[in-house]
């Protein structure tokens, strides 16, 4: 026969059943289960049996049930009973023990937890389900197998968190094991404890029960404060050790934050888990400071009070450029060299604290993201690709799979990240130009930034990966260098936005807290300061001004910009100014096409250069760059400024895809008379269109060109553009254009033509001064040989000769010259010698592909001392 439990442990649950919490137990020792504790359901169903067990007596095919009362007990609760089926359990024969229930009757539906003992013959273990209705869910499974006829011991215990613990004696006894746990917190009261056995006639008497007790200890612990999680500039949640009553969760008295934020505005139980409370305070929490949370007064379930309870935390909140895009690997065609085939992003953790990403935007022009719930260390790098990609960059790399990821298009992209508010923390507008490397932006190399800490400074801070594998995702990028921005920001220019508004351009990124101040902004002509400055998103390269005043349509004014700054501090030249203007509209010929290059240098690119003929300031929002088919139909169409650009009249406008390429090959004096576009049209080298029209397609300008134009005497016109001779001249008139002047580099790329002419003839070679000393004592120490032409295209020689008609020094041999321009001598001969003193002969000599032959003697003294 089976021992009973020890009387000893009945007498400690008697006495236990005084506590606030009951008790119950059955061993079935008074024989009978219609008292102390009544058990209810199908009881014609079961017995005490001789061994003082409650057994199955039934017949046929059935299911039978017997619950018993069970209403206080809640939390920190332990389940105990033997339990012996004699047969092998299936789907058509088990048990179940119910825990919880809602419902007396354990055969229909109801709201609960049961243990589950038999299920699928070779696969059964004991495993705890909790019910909703109709629908059971796994909580947690043991593993002893229970296939066969067995006899089992079970203790499970459910704690204030709601995490279950299941223990097992497969011999029946009470050496036990734990076996399995699981968490779930969906119900929290009971109504019923009870039994319930499925069965054939075949097994309807094999099911037998004993020694059931559930217990639970009296709680005199008052919750625990565990941890705060900070969730806003003026929220906390705070997570307690167990179920809080209501009422003092929710009593804004009993929570107060040092550093004068003091008691919240309102205190929330979380409806899902009542040991959470969500705190709103009516004072921001400052940025990168520590506080402390007390708690007073707050009560558990059982009446528990927590006195005085600390738990101290820090606020911090990335701000712009806290966390920065640090490398974008865009085009995956040809796959990098031994990185996975995919684009990505990498974040990089600039700060010293640890920072969520939860709830953060990445997006593009075209598409937003949502970040998972990921946390980026301090100093610490995030790499961001798609779901499908995530788990190819091993598991060394902190790397997240990001649903929607957007496409980095490996023409240019514009990358925003924003955190959980909206705020704008980077942005990066991309562009093949930024590899710096005409193989590497084929593809298979990841774009990396140079200096983390610079992160405002555009394409000068990028350039293409170093490492062999194509790119550094997850480590320190292989450029890495301290590239620090010393340099002031630059106001671009002006452009009128309505009567009463200007946007203003500057050349890099800004700090958008220093836009926003209207003393920095100053208009002549009565206008004053505005009455508001707005910077503009995402990237705050510009901002909007407005004023209470209009703008008068004859006037061309100026703004002084001073005391704004860059995102890396540095301040703007003292009276930054611009011009502005409200613009008139185009008519033809009023901007002219005034110099082409069609065949650029090697790394360089193709431009066009447009020039305000008229006396009017004209919006380029309102003109396109457009190439023709043969039939006439404007092509490829290109606005050329989106945002707005005014040209005034007699200024040059040089367009092209990348004006930092042609600043390093030509010389540009006019360093401000450049816009990038995103794309103009693509120019052939024999003969293209270049078109400029108005939204309506009616045409500017229009050029036909063909290489034949150049100088035929030219071996190579790579690099070299067709400049135009005459703005009053026709555009198509092929005598109106002329290869530009080797003397000038090739190209006058935003400044004044080398072939430049208006035809009117003057004086052609003069030299200043006529006596020069080359003594370096820095008076006229240089001859300066000046010549102009009235015809473009000359082809010039110029030599020096002493009295006797001796060649001394060879200046210029067979030169395309421009139309004016000046040479210098130092008095040095061609055996690098210092000339004698006396009279020298200044032989200048110039042709044209027509024969047209100019020449012309200028005499000059070398002088010096005796």
């Amino acid at each position: 026969m089976r021992l009973k439990l020890p009387y000893y442990l009945s007498c400690v649950l008697l006495l236990f059943s005084i506590s606030v919490c009951a008790q119950i137990t059955d061993d079935f020792t008074d024989s009978n289960f219609t008292s102390s504790p009544t058990w209810t359901g199908n009881d014609t169903d079961f017995i005490v049996n001789a061994s003082q067990q409650m057994q199955l007596s039934s017949s046929g095919t059935s299911a039978s049930y017997l619950s018993i009362a069970n209403t206080q007990l809640l939390y920190g609760c332990e389940w105990n009973f033997w339990i012996h089926l004699n047969f092998s359990p299936s789907t058509s024969n088990y048990a179940r023990v119910y825990l919880i229930s809602d419902q007396q009757n354990l055969s229909g539906n109801l709201n609960g937890y049961y243990l589950q003992f038999g299920e699928a013959l070779a696969n059964d273990r004991v495993e705890l389900f909790r019910k909703s209705g109709t629908t059971s869910t796994s909580v947690c499974r043991g593993t002893t197998p229970i296939a066969t006829a067995f006899t089992l011991r079970i203790k499970i215990t459910r704690d204030s968190m709601g995490l279950w613990k299941l223990f097992i004696d497969p011999t029946g006894g009470t050496n036990y094991v734990q076996e399995a746990s699981g968490t779930d917190n969906t119900f929290t009261n009971t109504s019923f404890f009870g039994l319930y056995c499925k069965y054939t006639s075949t097994n309807s008497t094999k099911f037998f029960f004993d020694d059931f007790y559930i217990y639970s200890p009296p709680d005199t612990t008052p919750a625990l404060l565990d941890s705060i999680k900070v969730i806003s500039k003026n929220q906390v949640d705070a997570y307690f050790s167990k179920t809080l009553s209501t009422a003092s969760a929710q009593t804004l008295a009993n929570y107060s934050v040092s550093n004068n934020i003091g008691v919240p505005s309102s205190a929330v139980l979380d409806t899902i888990n009542p040991s959470l409370v969500h705190l709103t305070f009516p004072n921001n929490f400052m940025n990168g400071q520590t506080y402390t949370l007390t708690v007073t007064g707050v009560q558990d379930l059982a009446g528990n009070t927590t006195l005085n309870a600390t738990k101290t935390f820090f606020y911090f909140h990335p701000l712009a450029n806290d966390i920065v895009i640090n490398e974008i690997m865009a085009d995956i065609n040809p796959a990098p060299n031994s990185l996975p085939a995919y684009e990505y992003l990498e974040l990089y953790n600039r700060t010293n604290f640890p920072v969520s990403l939860k709830g953060w935007k990445l997006s593009d022009a075209t598409s937003t993201a949502t970040l998972p719930d990921i946390c980026i260390l301090p100093d610490s790098f995030y790499v961001l690709t798609s779901t499908s990609a995530a788990s190819l960059f091993g598991n060394s790399l902190s790397v997240a799979g990001v649903t929607s990821f957007p496409s980095l298009n490996d023409t240019g992209d514009e990358m925003i990240l924003r955190d959980e508010n909206g705020n704008i923390i980077s942005v990066i507008f991309y562009r093949p130009d930024w590899y710096n490397n005409p193989m590497k932006q084929n593809g298979g190399w990841a774009l990396e930034q140079i200096d983390p800490n610079n992160p405002c400074s555009g394409k000068s801070n990028w350039k293409a990966s170093a490492d062999n594998a194509g790119g550094t995702p997850g480590r320190k990028n292989s450029v890495n260098a301290s590239a620090p921005d010393a340099a002031p920001p630059k106001l671009s220019h002006a452009t009128v936005i309505s009567s009463n508004s200007i946007q203003l351009f500057f050349d890099e990124y800004m700090d958008s807290t220093t836009l926003i101040n209207i003393s920095a902004y100053t208009i002549d002509n009565v206008i004053g300061n505005p009455v508001s400055a707005d910077p503009v998103e995402p990237d705050y390269t510009s901002v909007l001004l407005t004023f209470s005043s209009s703008l008068n349509a004859d006037t061309i004014y100026s703004v002084t910009v001073n005391g704004v700054q860059d995102c890396a501090g540095n301040t703007i030249a003292s009276g930054s100014t611009a011009q502005f203007a409200i613009a008139q509209p185009a008519e033809p010929n009023d901007i002219v096409i005034n110099e082409v290059m069609f065949d650029p240098k090697d790394n360089g690119v193709e431009w066009i250069e447009i020039y305000n003929r008229s006396a009017k300031v004209i919006d380029l929002k309102e003109i396109y760059v457009c190439s023709q088919d043969n039939y006439g139909n404007l092509t490829d169409i290109n606005q050329v400024a989106t945002s707005g650009y005014l040209i005034f009249p007699q200024k040059y406008i040089v367009l092209s895809k990348d004006a930092s390429s042609i600043k390093k090959q030509y010389s540009t004096p006019n360093t401000e008379g450049f816009i990038d576009m995103t794309s103009i049209p693509s120019l052939n080298n024999d003969s293209d269109y270049v078109v400029l029209a108005n939204i309506s397609q009616t045409v500017i300008d229009k050029l036909h060109y063909h290489s034949e134009w150049h100088l035929p005497l030219l071996n190579d016109t790579k690099g070299i553009s067709l400049e135009r001779i005459n703005f009053e001249n026709l555009t198509q008139d092929e005598n109106n254009w002329h290869s530009a002047a080797e003397s000038v580099g090739g190209a006058t790329p935003a400044y004044k033509n080398s072939q430049y002419t208006t035809g009117e003839s003057g004086t052609e070679v003069t030299l200043i001064p006529e006596v020069f000393s080359p003594d370096n004592d820095g008076y006229n120490d240089v001859l300066s040989i000046n010549y102009t032409f009235d015809t473009p295209g000359m082809i010039g020689n110029v030599s020096v000769y002493d009295s006797r008609g001796r060649l001394t020094k060879t200046l210029v041999r067979n030169e395309l010259l421009a139309a004016s321009g000046t040479f210098f001598w130092d008095g040095i001969t061609d055996e690098k010698e210092k000339s004698r003193i006396g009279i020298y002969i200044i032989y200048f000599e110039a042709f044209d592909t027509k024969g047209k032959v100019k020449k012309c003697k200028k005499t000059c003294v070398v002088a010096g001392k005796l």
